[in-house]
């Protein structure tokens, strides 16, 4: 996300769960979007090479879905005598803070297990380019991906200099959910009046 844009956050509980939607690349996993770039759900993408995939995320504007999980306890002082007396190494591994599945800072942060994402290809004025959106399927049926689309149109809502907004969905349902959840409509309608023609050019052209 562009330097001067300021990460955005909504926040969710279902079945007693927090979740967290956020625009912070601080806190997204690689491994999860290069898993999800590998699945079948997503036949129009591909596992990257993690500098392209760097630039890719850092290039755009992401928008993370996570299950907050409870902070850490403070560490113990010098004054406080541990317990056990040998600590655990799994605390005193860094990585267990900043592992694949959980993003947070330390002692005292929330964990943050990635469940989910979507990317804006923008200016972050003008034009955007909504790709790239994944629920994984253990969390599907919660409406996190309804609320991830309720967000995304929250932040078009806010430009006031939006020229177009754009993605590609598949016929039937997926048409009829962006139109109802996102105001979209098919380009097609625009193509008909003949204020404009859609031209494409794929990677094999």
């Amino acid at each position: 996300m562009a330097a001067s844009q300021k990460p955005r956050e909504w926040r969710r509980t279902i079945s007693d769960q927090e979740y967290l939607i956020s625009t912070d690349l601080n806190n997204i996993s690689h491994d999860f979007v290069n898993n999800a770039y590998a699945t079948d759900d997503m036949y129009w993408a591909k596992a990257m090479p993690a500098a392209i995939l760097r630039n890719i995320l850092s290039n755009s504007l992401v928008m993370g879905v996570y299950a907050v999980q409870p902070p850490f306890p403070p560490a113990k002082t010098a004054e406080e005598p541990s317990s056990p007396d040998t600590p655990s190494p799994t605390l005193e591994d860094p990585s267990f803070y900043f592992s694949n599945e959980f993003q947070g800072n330390g002692a005292g942060a929330e964990k943050l297990e990635q469940m989910g994402f979507a990317r804006f290809v923008t200016d972050h004025v003008t034009v955007f380019y909504l790709t790239d959106v994944y629920v994984a399927p253990e969390s599907r049926g919660k409406g996190l991906g309804k609320w991830l689309i309720s967000c995304c149109r929250e932040i078009l809502d806010s430009k006031p200099h939006l020229m177009r907004a754009m993605l590609m969905a598949s016929p039937g349902e997926g048409k009829q959910f962006y139109e109802k959840n996102l105001g979209m409509r098919d380009m097609q309608e625009e193509v008909a009046e003949g204020h404009v023609l859609p031209m494409t050019r794929n990677r094999n052209q």
